[in-house]
């Protein structure tokens, strides 16, 4: 689906459009159910989180303003509900305290962590998830991975290295 086509839809969902909201529904939600299912670890607050997510696109589907990625709008929504979820079970730690040096008080965007994240291998961005969002320690990452303690320390620590680089960049 083009991002043009995801913008009629969005357009569709605030004029009320049930097919719209249908198609938009039958287009996304098993990407957001999957992909709030990685960030809370919990199938039922998985589901919760996705159909959250729906009522949020409706309710905030007149504040749309299509600049070219619709669904990275829609992936927001639902990042931001499984963080909320997340901070309501005391189970999340602020990406930036692991990234950004404690002396650099600048914020970054939602936008800004999705593309930090990119440049990490699946691994990488797997033990990263796991230990800032889920709040897991290094060693029952490893243990839940069924990886060598070791592997995983050295994983995660490279991965804040690139991030703290990539961040860098960004500031320039």
């Amino acid at each position: 689906m083009t991002n043009r086509e995801i913008e009629r839809l969005i357009d569709g969902v605030r004029r009320g459009d049930g097919n719209a909201s249908e198609t938009l529904y039958r287009e996304f939600s098993g990407s957001i159910y999957f992909f709030v299912l990685r960030i809370v670890g919990n199938e039922t607050a998985a589901e919760d989180i996705m159909q959250d997510t729906f009522i949020a696109i409706l309710q905030k589907s007149d504040r749309y303003t299509p600049r070219g990625k619709p669904a990275a709008w829609i992936f927001s929504i639902a990042k931001n509900k499984a963080i909320d979820h997340l901070r309501g079970q005391g189970r999340y730690v602020p990406l930036e305290e692991d990234i950004l040096p404690s002396s650099d008080a600048r914020e970054l965007s939602d936008d800004a962590w999705p593309e930090l994240l990119r440049t990490l291998n699946e691994k990488e961005r797997d033990i990263v998830i796991l230990r800032v969002l889920d709040g897991y320690t290094l060693t029952e990452i490893a243990r839940n991975l069924g990886m060598p303690k070791g592997t995983v320390f050295w994983t995660y620590n490279n991965a804040m290295k690139k991030l703290r680089k990539e961040f860098g960049k960004g500031e320039k």
